[in-house]
Order: C-alpha cells, then sequence, then structure tokens
C-alpha cells in the first residue's frame, strides 16, 4: 500500500462567481423546531397577522419575502400557504408578477428600440453602425428572416464604406472642376 503513489488531482478552474452547494441537509436542531413550534402556535390564532401576509402573496411577494417582511419564519407563511383562501392570494400574486415584470420587459424593449433608433437615423454615426442598428430593428420587427425557408430568400449585399467613397469622389470632382 505504501508503495502505490496516490495519482495527482486535476486542477480545477478558480472558482469566481461559482458555489458551493452542499451535498448533505442538516437536519433542523431541537431549538429550531420548538421555535418553529412557538411561532405557529403564536400566529395560528392570530388573524391579523395572516391577512397581512395574505394580502403580501396576493400583491406578488414571495413566500419568502412576504415571511421577511413580516419577520416570521418562512415556514409559517409555508404552512398558511396550503389553505384554500392562501392558495387563491398565491396564485393571483404570481399573475400580478408576471404582468409587472411583463410590462418591465416591454419598457425595456421599448428602450431598447429607441436606442437603436437613435443610431439608425443619427448622420453622425458610422455607416455600419447606422447598418447594423436597422438590421437589429428589422429583425426584431420580423421582417427579416432568422432562418433558410422553403419560399425564395433575397439577399442584399450593403456596402458600408459607400458614403466614403462617395465623399471621395465627390471632394475629388469638386477639387478638379475648380481648377
Amino acid at each position: 500500500m505504501e508503495d502505490e503513489a496516490e495519482a495527482p488531482r486535476p486542477t480545477l478552474p478558480p472558482t469566481e462567481g461559482l458555489q458551493v452547494i452542499p451535498r448533505t441537509v442538516v437536519p433542523a436542531g431541537e431549538s429550531e423546531v420548538v421555535a418553529m413550534l412557538a411561532e405557529q402556535a403564536r400566529f395560528s390564532g392570530n388573524d391579523e397577522m395572516r391577512d397581512v401576509a395574505k394580502q403580501l402573496l396576493g400583491a406578488g411577494y414571495t413566500v419568502s419575502t412576504t415571511a421577511r417582511r413580516l419577520g416570521i419564519r418562512p415556514t409559517t407563511v409555508w404552512g398558511w400557504s396550503k389553505e384554500p383562501d392562501f392558495i387563491d392570494a398565491i396564485q393571483a400574486g404570481g399573475e400580478r408578477r408576471k404582468n409587472v415584470l411583463g410590462e418591465g420587459l416591454q419598457e425595456a424593449a421599448e428602450a431598447a428600440l429607441s436606442a437603436l433608433l437613435e443610431v439608425a437615423t443619427d448622420v453622425g454615426a458610422q455607416p455600419r453602425d447606422r447598418v447594423k442598428a436597422s438590421e437589429a430593428i428589422l429583425d426584431r420587427c420580423g421582417i427579416t428572416p432568422q432562418s433558410e425557408s422553403s419560399e425564395t430568400r433575397v439577399g442584399v449585399t450593403v456596402d458600408v464604406d459607400f458614403d466614403e467613397r462617395l465623399a471621395r469622389i465627390v471632394a475629388g470632382g469638386a477639387a478638379s472642376g475648380s481648377k
């Protein structure tokens, strides 16, 4: 056994941005279980706290966020979340959260489109940037196809340096015409 050499372990890349997830779940200790049961008993008859939790869940807050805002354990709110009126509030809150996120994405898309439009119409911008912005706008509007289809595909080649060459030709013609 002593003669066997231990194989070197391969070196791993640095763990920047990685998190180690434990493989074992540590069971709750006795004090934690007692605290959870005491909290559950304390709030079981407290309709005001439950109503506030239900309102927060209906407004789109998650169970964890609701518990944190109320200063109680998430397990207490999870216990309540199994009740029919809480289930309805959680479903309504999920729909509200989807709507709010959808509105936020819509606003972000409008801002991105405005930025692209600014670049596309800016006469001071580089021609290739204007073309790229225009392509992006057309692409997002569904005007340019992403993949080849059975229909006839039209190809357009844009010479980005055309403006610069045209300017040189015009400048050269103006210089020779002034002689």
